[in-house]
């Protein structure tokens, strides 16, 4: 597949080809299996070559991002937490080795770690920043791509970098999940007439240089785009949106993203709880990152509740 070519004469634009879905094809995403996952959710896959704007140039000019409008933004979070508490961690999940170093955590112990210090900091965070009520966290996926070579790690909290424009909700599986989850921390879906899934993406151990993550704006997709997949998992369903190609669509990523740094991702919203639900987005290739650090990044599922 074709990376991505920087633009010769406007700064913070390149060429970059996104992988789009087939809409004529049979849309189902069968993970009745352990282990990484693939890096396209379907294999009937059509790539186009898109403008790609940098964020930060946009903001450098004057423009800002909210998730009520384009439905990202680009976030520092104050966790009040070691954001290197991972990193012997994350390097030798890709040394091709097992490691006697003590600070190395198991899969299990790695996961609980993030269950029990990140989740409660970002619910914290997210809850002051949004103005919310309250905030649940209930799911996350580390983005890790391992060398030919390595150990390979039975995790289902592990995950390639997906690279199909896609939306984590549809309109029924938000509800699904909402319903589900919620009263599991003892809470009354009834409680809070309005909610939104806000994924919050976290670079880990280094500058992100391979596989970063794009985001179509919001205000540039329509219905049509979004089609819905099917998710079979080997105890339950689930369903996502996977997006066709529009020439219409805006892509924008933030280039050098560093850990300390964040993206939060609208992916539905009880008060747009029509077919487009959030932002649309995908990894890409950037050119000559072949031999770049390989992206490790920390995507936690949230659910931000509002009494009013």
């Amino acid at each position: 597949m074709p990376g991505a070519t920087l633009h010769p004469s406007t700064p913070g634009l390149m060429r970059a080809s996104i992988n789009y879905a087939d809409p004529s094809a049979e849309l189902i995403y069968d993970q009745r299996h352990t282990g990484p996952g693939p890096a396209s959710l379907i294999d009937q896959i059509i790539p186009h070559q898109v403008t790609v704007h940098d964020g930060r140039q946009l903001q450098a000019a004057g423009e800002t991002f909210r998730l009520d409008e384009q439905g990202f933004e680009l976030v520092e979070p104050n966790l009040n937490i070691d954001l290197h508490q991972l990193d012997n961690t994350l390097k030798a999940l890709d040394s091709g080795k097992p490691s006697a170093n003590s600070a190395v955590l198991s899969p299990e112990s790695r996961d609980t770690l993030i269950r029990t210090q990140w989740y409660p900091a970002i619910e914290r965070w997210l809850a002051a920043y949004l103005g919310a009520d309250q905030v649940v966290t209930f799911d996350h996926t580390l983005r890790a791509q391992t060398k030919a070579d390595a150990i390979a790690e039975q995790s289902r909290s592990r995950r390639a970098p997906v690279k199909i424009a896609h939306n984590d909700y549809t309109p029924w599986s938000a509800q699904r999940q909402l319903k589900q989850t919620l009263p599991e921390y003892g809470l009354n879906p009834d409680d809070y007439p309005r909610f939104k899934f806000v994924n919050l993406w976290l670079p880990l151990l280094h500058r992100v240089e391979e596989s970063p993550l794009a985001m179509a704006d919001l205000r540039s997709v329509e219905e049509a785009d979004f089609h819905n997949m099917r998710l079979i998992y080997p105890e339950r369903e689930g369903q996502i949106s996977v997006i066709s190609s529009n020439s219409h669509h805006r892509w924008i990523w933030f280039s050098d993203m560093c850990p300390g740094e964040g993206l939060l991702l609208r992916v539905f919203d009880s008060e747009h709880s029509d077919v487009i639900t959030g932002s649309p987005h995908s990894a890409f290739d950037l050119p000559e990152s072949e031999n770049a650090p390989r992206r490790t990044s920390l995507e936690i599922r949230t659910i931000v509740l509002f009494k009013h």
